[in-house]
C-alpha cells in the first residue's frame, strides 16, 4: 500500500473539522496572524470579517490541535519554497496535512496544504 494513501475528505471538510479553532494563512505576499476560523462555505472560508479561498493559500496553519498524528517521514517539495521535511499526517483529496518543525518557530505546527501548491513528496529513507 502506497504511503500517500488519499481519504475521500476535501480541504473544506478539513477545516470545517477545526471551526472555532484559531488558524493562520499564507499565500504569496499575504500572511495572516493568527485567527479564529468562523465559517467554511462552498468555496470559501471566514476568518473574523473577512473571506478567503483555501484553494490559493500556500499553507493553512492549524492551532490548538494535537500533535501526536504518526506517519510517514517525508521530504516535501512546493511551488513557493525549498524542498523540506516534516511528517505526513493525512492525504485527502486537495490538499496535505503535515507536521513540520521550522527552526524559526518556537514549536511543531500542523499545516494543510493544497495540493496544487505541491510539486512532490517522497518518503525519507530510514
Amino acid at each position: 500500500m502506497s504511503f500517500l494513501h488519499t481519504t475521500r475528505m476535501d480541504l473544506l471538510e478539513r477545516l470545517t473539522l477545526h471551526l472555532k479553532r484559531d488558524i493562520a494563512l499564507q499565500a504569496e505576499g499575504f500572511e495572516s496572524e493568527a485567527g479564529v476560523l468562523h465559517q467554511v462555505d462552498k468555496r470559501f472560508i471566514r476568518m473574523g470579517e473577512r473571506y478567503f479561498v483555501p484553494s490559493s493559500m500556500q499553507e493553512i496553519v492549524l492551532f490548538d490541535i494535537r500533535k501526536k498524528g504518526a506517519g510517514p517521514r517525508v521530504n516535501v517539495r512546493t511551488a513557493y519554497a525549498g524542498p523540506f521535511e516534516a511528517v505526513l499526517l493525512r492525504t485527502g483529496t486537495d490538499f496535505v496535512e503535515l507536521r513540520v518543525n521550522r527552526a524559526e518557530e518556537e514549536e511543531e505546527l500542523v499545516i494543510l496544504i493544497p495540493l496544487s501548491r505541491i510539486v512532490g513528496i517522497e518518503r525519507v529513507k530510514s
